[in-house]
């Protein structure tokens, strides 16, 4: 029994980075670079446990689950004119992560101005950019390997600035 158990936690762990491997590449297909079909098989290989994600890349909406997709579906809710977000509160957002601490520390700022103006919609994308690029300045401080925060980072700006619309 207990070895079952232990092959179920490793086939999770497993299955969790690859899950966020393949949505980060799904990120790419939304400004047309990537091959989806082959995000869908690595998903298809993780079984019930990436589903949510599936449901992600196939367009599918996620109102009745808490799933981390739900911050992925949000992109796909901005490439179809479903959200919209202000691009000037994109303006000078550095998407090569140069100096992290102040694209973060402008990232909160712009954040604050959209919450002051009720744009809640542009202030939870910022929200997202905020954490990765956080996130990205933890890795390198604790010595890490975080080029694919980098590049979780840069595809969103990408994003949000093809897509942006007032």
């Amino acid at each position: 029994m207990s070895m079952q158990v232990s092959r179920d936690q490793v086939k999770r762990s497993e299955c969790s980075q690859e899950v966020i491997g393949a949505m980060e590449d799904f990120l790419w297909t939304l400004i047309g670079s990537g091959n989806r079909e082959s995000i869908v098989s690595r998903l298809m290989a993780c079984g019930d446990y990436a589903k949510p994600y599936l449901d992600v890349v196939n367009g599918n909406d996620l109102s009745n689950t808490i799933s981390a997709a739900v911050s992925y579906y949000q992109y796909v809710r901005l490439v179809r004119g479903e959200v919209r977000i202000n691009r000037d509160y994109l303006a000078d957002i550095d998407d090569d992560l140069v100096n992290p601490a102040t694209v973060y520390s402008y990232i909160v700022d712009r954040m604050t101005h959209a919450l002051k103006a009720q744009d809640y919609v542009t202030a939870g994308f910022l929200a997202d950019l905020a954490f990765i690029a956080r996130s990205y300045m933890l890795c390198v401080s604790n010595g890490g390997s975080c080029d694919w925060i980098r590049r979780a980072f840069k595809v969103r700006v990408l994003i949000l600035r093809r897509f942006s619309n007032y």
